[in-house]
């Protein structure tokens, strides 16, 4: 990395309760791309232009991690895909219902002009389903507000 160039988000990992059926709702049900799959352990999907998303064992990731764990409330995160339309978030709102999410929040119009919706995976990370007509993605992936 030079210094001009900014650090970049290449992999997210999540600590799930079972790797299998964490597969079953991003791979199967939402149709991300499976790039590694070790039964028990992990699986690496596509994510983005350039980003993974990691599914690891909870009980693994001490080794590397330190202590982790799941409490009762939803962890402080929450991963966002922003759409085009209302259209594509009603979408994504019902495949991640039909994979087996929770629906926290249906799609709504928001005050500050876009519809958002927001599910929880089976792990309880919250998906934010998020269209927003003042952020624009440009060719090179660049987002702008307009």
């Amino acid at each position: 990395m030079t210094s001009t160039q900014i650090p970049a988000v290449t992999a997210l990992t999540l600590g799930v309760r079972s790797v299998q059926r964490s597969r079953d709702f991003y791979v199967t049900g939402l149709g991300f791309r499976e790039i590694n799959y070790v039964p028990g352990e992990i699986v690496f999907v596509q994510s983005g232009y350039g980003l993974m998303l990691a599914l690891w064992n909870v009980e693994s990731m001490p080794s590397e991690y330190g202590q982790v764990g799941h409490g009762e409330l939803a962890p402080p995160l929450s991963l966002g895909h922003n759409t085009t339309s209302v259209e594509e978030v009603e979408e994504l709102y019902t495949r991640a219902l039909t994979a087996g999410a929770t629906s926290i929040t249906a799609p709504t119009k928001r005050p500050w002009g876009g519809t958002s919706a927001c599910v929880a995976d089976p792990d309880g990370f919250r998906w934010d389903f998020v269209y927003n007509p003042s952020f624009a993605i440009d060719d090179d992936g660049t987002v702008t507000g307009v």
